[in-house]
């Protein structure tokens, strides 16, 4: 019996022992898991690195950082409305008229007048306006080409408008000369090698509404395309600050105080 007892207890060390090893074997063998079409969930998820901010980029200037973002549409989808009379907000705007691209478009007056030409839809809503600073008109013909220039356009186009000041002409930067200048936030228009407009924006991620000096435009242009390699031709400035808009399929920034008019791309 003593002898029993000793093989009973000497056969339940070795099964012991043989579950332990595959025990350890199964732990420790990488096992391949079936498909599965089930989402994973926030804790089980792997970590991604976020994409690279699109049409987006930073430049030092002067010691600061300044964001540019950038949009080109084609100028048959541009589109081209005064908001005096109306006075609708941004996000109104965009949904009522399905607009991807949504930029401010020139200045106006505390009386609710366009400073200058503006024409929507080959009507002229407001005459043109002899000024040093709005020294230069953006318009689109009938047959859609897209022209930024000194020169006050000889037949009345699909829409136009008078702003200012010039930035560059003929891919040469103009020089300027801005007095009581201030680190506004900048919305630009130009004119691409391809012919297509593009509306860029500058201004500081810290403080959204303020941005570049206006007469470091020409230059910040400039090292936009050294970065980009994106050439433009031509370029004005056009309102900014608290009273200026740019919304993109990568950016999205509203106004403080209402806009005077606005470019709407579908």
């Amino acid at each position: 019996m003593g002898q029993m007892k000793k093989w009973f207890l000497a056969l339940s060390i070795i099964t012991l022992l043989i579950f332990a090893g595959f025990f350890y074997w199964k732990k420790s063998t990488p096992q391949t898991l079936p498909h599965s079409n089930n989402v994973l969930s926030a804790n089980e998820a792997p970590t991604v690195t976020p994409a690279v901010w699109k049409q987006s980029i930073v430049i030092n200037v002067a010691a600061v950082p300044i964001r540019i973002s950038w949009a080109k549409v084609k100028p048959e989808e541009v589109k081209l409305y005064s908001n005096l009379k109306e006075q609708k907000l941004s996000e109104e705007i965009k949904v009522n008229k399905s607009c991807q691209i949504l930029v401010n478009g020139g200045f106006y007056s505390e009386e609710n007048t366009h400073l200058g030409l503006f024409v929507s839809n080959f009507e002229v809503i407001s005459k043109f306006s002899q000024s040093a600073t709005r020294n230069g008109f953006l318009w689109i013909d009938s047959s859609d080409n897209v022209k930024i220039g000194a020169d006050f356009p000889s037949t009345i186009p699909r829409l136009g408008l008078q702003s200012g000041p010039l930035l560059k002409l003929n891919r040469e930067p103009l020089a300027l000369a801005i007095k009581n200048d201030e680190p506004k936030r900048r919305i630009v228009a130009g004119v691409a090698l391809d012919n297509n407009l593009i509306f860029l924006v500058f201004y500081r991620d810290s403080a959204e509404y303020e941005g570049p000096m206006l007469e470091k435009l020409p230059e910040i242009i400039n090292l936009f395309k050294k970065q980009t390699g994106i050439d433009i031709i031509d370029a004005i400035n056009l309102d900014g600050g608290s009273a200026s808009v740019f919304i993109s399929n990568y950016d999205s920034l509203r106004e403080l105080t209402i806009v005077g008019s606005y470019f709407c791309a579908k």
